[in-house]
């Protein structure tokens, strides 16, 4: 069904409003799902598809926020008709309101937040996070999962890319290692494929090749492995809790495809079938019980261009297989510091690269960060800040173009300049402890910092939908 949408204020925040097509549908609709119901009901045809993982869209007479019992619907996962939830259960006290305007364009993904919190929700919480060396070592986002998981439970690692694929690369929560004959590729030194969406590979074809991961938090409940398929393409073998299975990669045509070996354990082993060569994008581990995942896919020194070398078909299966309820962008650091990027290009491969992940997961939420605060002495062409640091010329456009995209997508946005307090503010960071000493990233201290106002300012299903400005005390 179609629906339409109105972008308000700085942060991207909408309010949701039916589009003219389609009245006797909607209005077939409206009377369904009028709010508030005795019961979570919804007609067969929308049972279907919530069963099957996607969601129905809302439609309202006014631009008062999404039908609340579509909330429930989206907030309890593909179980809740099931168990007969109800929208009281979801959002408490005597009437069961639905909180006011339904809190925008990651209304869904704060449903889903309520749910767990109210031990209403049976199915995990799973956030997609892409980006570059603020994503890849792990830094910026291991404040985010380690609030989301507190308030709201830990549901284990999630998908992780494989082992050294590059240097810095991170994932908390896990420690990885390989040995044997391994050949890593990263999209933005190997132009030529196959990639999804980690942007990397490990392919060997020697059974003697392993692939270890250890869980630093306690047990997992399974282990999957994303590769590549095809005619001539290797299989792999998961060992994991006294238990061995091997998957075949054989297929016709090539692509694809996500295997998942069952069993609790602490650890894990991924060795090549030795039936051809075994090509890995990605693997993880998970528990089967409420709470958070929060994925962390980037590489270091990567541009949104890098996306151009990526396969739309594996990064579709990737994600699919992910099966995230918020995804959040995160380039635009290193485009910012190029003096000659090209705005408008920059933001056509951006949009395709959000269509592909859409199509993929249209159950996500979508969020946008900012480009964080940033100088430069390479370049004297922006304006100055004191001690000879200049503002790169093209970071504030990219920051304005991330915010324009988010809005057109109906997205979140988060202004990361912003919650350093403003162009120049890195510096004072750097003299604090807070930034490195390039005044590109951050330290431990001002990355935790950044997430707790990416989080308070956009995640939590309180959050005003604005950029709180970190503090530095």
């Amino acid at each position: 069904m179609a629906e339409g949408r109105i972008a308000a204020g700085k942060t991207g925040r909408v309010l949701i409003r039916p589009d003219t097509e389609g009245e006797l549908q909607m209005a077939e609709a409206r009377s369904e799902l009028s709010s508030p119901p005795p019961a979570l009901m919804v007609s067969s045809e929308a049972g279907s598809a919530i069963a099957a993982g996607f969601p129905v869209q809302p439609v309202v007479a006014t631009a008062a926020g999404p039908a609340p019992s579509l909330l429930v619907a989206a907030a309890y996962g593909s179980d809740g008709i099931q168990r007969g939830l109800t929208q009281k259960s979801l959002f408490g006290g005597e009437s069961g309101a639905a909180p006011a305007l339904g809190d925008g364009p990651l209304a869904r993904f704060h449903a889903k937040l309520e749910a767990l919190k109210n031990g209403t929700r049976t199915e995990p919480v799973t956030v997609l996070h892409i980006g570059d060396s603020h994503v890849a070592a792990d830094s910026f986002t291991r404040g985010i999962r380690s609030r989301l998981q507190k308030a709201y439970g830990d549901a284990g690692r999630g998908a992780v890319i494989p082992p050294k694929v590059f240097p810095y690369a991170a994932a908390a929560q896990v420690s990885m290692d390989r040995s044997g004959p391994w050949q890593a590729a990263s999209s933005l030194k190997v132009k030529s494929g196959p990639y999804g969406v980690s942007g990397v590979r490990l392919s060997s074809a020697s059974k003697a090749a392993k692939l270890t991961l250890k869980s630093d938090t306690g047990p997992f409940d399974w282990t999957e492995v994303s590769m590549i398929t095809g005619p001539k393409a290797g299989g792999v073998t998961i060992s994991a809790g006294g238990k061995s299975e091997t998957f075949s990669a054989k297929a016709d045509a090539p692509g694809s495809k996500t295997v998942r070996l069952e069993a609790k354990a602490d650890a894990v082993t991924v060795n090549p079938a030795g039936d051809g060569t075994t090509t890995i994008l990605n693997w993880g581990t998970g528990r089967d019980r409420p709470g958070v995942r929060y994925v962390n896919f980037g590489i270091v020194g990567a541009t949104v261009d890098v996306t151009k070398r990526w396969d739309d078909r594996l990064v579709t299966n990737d994600v699919a297989a992910i099966r995230p309820d918020l995804i959040v962008y995160g380039y635009g650091t290193n485009e910012g510091f190029d003096d000659n990027v090209d705005l408008g290009a920059y933001r056509r491969t951006a949009k395709h690269f959000v269509e592909v992940l859409k199509a993929a997961a249209p159950q996500a939420d979508f969020a946008f960060a900012g480009a964080a605060d940033g100088l430069t002495k390479r370049s004297r062409r922006g304006p100055g800040c004191s001690g000879g640091w200049y503002s790169p010329v093209k970071l504030a456009g990219i920051r304005d173009t991330i915010e324009d995209l988010a809005k057109a997508e109906k997205a979140g946005f988060w202004n990361w300049s912003e919650a350093m307090g403003g162009r120049c503010r890195i510096d004072a960071w750097a003299e604090l402890g807070f930034a490195a000493k390039d005044r590109v990233h951050l330290t431990s201290k001002g990355y935790d910092r950044s997430a707790e106002s990416f989080v308070d300012g956009l995640l939590m299903p309180d959050s005003a939908g604005n950029t709180p400005v970190a503090s530095l005390n």
